[in-house]
């Protein structure tokens, strides 16, 4: 009996390694890294729409979420001098050429990365 519950004892040793790396790569594929490409067709503090060539998608963004547009690190600054918190609508307009790096997480989809490609001039303030 005693020699059962060693060898069970071992062969769990053994094969724990062997489930902890099946489990690690499921979570792997969860988070791996994807690109979509297009328009953007809404906008808001939370998330962002964007119509690509063949569908259309709307990511979550959080202040995980970094967004690369031209003259955008000038903006930051003046908004972290002025103690305002950075939101997304400030960088991202409807009309604007973006690509998206972002996580399927089922439900969701959580934009990491946002890069404004070119970006339509600013309307005029009257």
């Amino acid at each position: 009996m005693k020699r059962l519950l060693v060898f069970s004892l071992g062969a769990l040793l053994f094969a724990g390694p062997a489930f902890a790396q099946a489990k690690a790569g499921d979570k792997a594929a969860a988070t791996k890294t994807l690109t979509a490409s297009g328009k953007v067709s809404a906008v808001a503090a939370d998330s962002v729409s964007v119509k690509g060539k063949d569908a259309e998608w709307t990511f979550a963004v959080d202040k995980a979420t970094t967004v690369v547009a031209k003259g955008a690190s000038h903006k930051m600054a003046a908004m972290s001098a002025d103690r305002k918190p950075a939101v997304v609508t400030e960088f991202v307009h409807v009309g604007d050429d973006v690509t998206v790096k972002y996580h399927d997480l089922g439900a969701t989809k959580h934009a990491g990365t946002i890069t404004v490609r070119n970006a339509p001039p600013p309307p005029a303030k009257k």
